[in-house]
């Protein structure tokens, strides 16, 4: 069997921080969506999951960086280190060998700040590939890839947390985040780091990716959030619960109130659903999360109290 204990949970939600607030307001009907003004002038109004915050200052290295991150990468940021202050001395005396497994959102469109290299490449209302390399080429701003790369919120974890062992990042839908777990969990399993950040993060409530979701076929209201567990072996003492990767997972009771209740989260679903699992295992006996993108293979983790496997 595959694995890794939960040493604890970071989250950055439309319904706050608190996984244990987070799960009363999810088990009451609490709704997280409220108006977006930027999302005004699309079908289906202006509803949408935002998160408040988050505030960046206990782990930014320096606070100038915050202005070429990505809104995932500052909620993957907020929840990565919360998950890794709540994790115990141990795991912070691991940082040369700490393990990073992300799940993002494909890549983002930019603001606007692409348009004037698109605007002298464009002939006849086309695109033109010589002159996106000529002309257009000079006019696109050299930081916007440090902004829209999905793996740069893995970055940005690695760099202001100093997190240097094994990673990998996952773009695509609600089942990104929960690979990115599976990963982590198989990673510390099998001696490859000892203790793994692991997660998801993606932010749909910016015109253009509402605009793209919406041509997509996505329903509801969009959302964003972020979820990241730290893991370490299994049998830990002080763990919240124990993961463990196998076959289709037993449905857990609060799953599909996340997107009902916090709007379409993107990559961070699966992840999310995962952490608040894993954080209210105790009292609940346990659970499964299950996620499959299209295209992709499914993730399935099974959830169970501390010391029950």
């Amino acid at each position: 069997m595959t694995r890794a204990a939960v040493l604890a949970v970071g989250l950055a939600t439309p319904l706050g921080d608190d996984p244990a607030a987070v799960l009363e307001a999810l088990r009451s009907g609490r709704v997280g969506l409220r108006a977006h003004p930027p999302l005004a002038h699309l079908p289906g109004g202006a509803l949408a999951g935002v998160v408040d915050g988050p505030d960046l200052k206990p782990w930014l290295r320096r606070r100038k960086d915050q202005k070429i991150m990505a809104r995932a990468s500052e909620l993957a940021l907020a929840a990565a280190g919360r998950a890794l202050a709540g994790g115990g001395p141990a795991a912070q005396a691991a940082l040369e060998d700490l393990g990073i497994f992300l799940g993002v959102g494909r890549e983002p469109p930019d603001d606007g700040e692409s348009e004037a290299a698109l605007a002298v490449s464009a002939v006849g209302g086309r695109l033109d590939d010589a002159l996106l390399a000529g002309p257009g080429r000079d006019r696109y701003p050299p930081l916007l890839p440090l902004r829209t790369l999905p793996n740069m919120a893995l970055a940005h974890i690695s760099i202001n947390l100093g997190a240097m062992g094994e990673n990998g990042a996952w773009a695509g839908g609600a089942g990104a985040g929960l690979r990115a777990v599976v990963a982590g969990v198989r990673a510390v399993a099998e001696g490859r780091c000892p203790f793994a950040l692991a997660g998801g993060a993606d932010s749909l409530v910016d015109l253009g990716s509402a605009r793209d979701r919406l041509r997509g076929g996505g329903r509801g209201p969009p959302g964003e959030g972020a979820a990241v567990l730290l893991l370490g072996p299994a049998g830990a003492a002080g763990a919240l619960a124990e993961l463990e990767v196998g076959a289709a997972a037993e449905a857990w009771a609060l799953d599909a109130a996340v997107a009902q209740q916090m709007g379409d989260l993107g990559a961070a679903c699966g992840a999310v659903a995962l952490a608040l699992a894993a954080a209210g295992a105790r009292g609940s006996g346990g659970g499964g999360v299950s996620r499959a993108d299209p295209g992709e293979p499914a993730a399935h983790l099974q959830v169970r109290p501390p010391g029950a496997c």
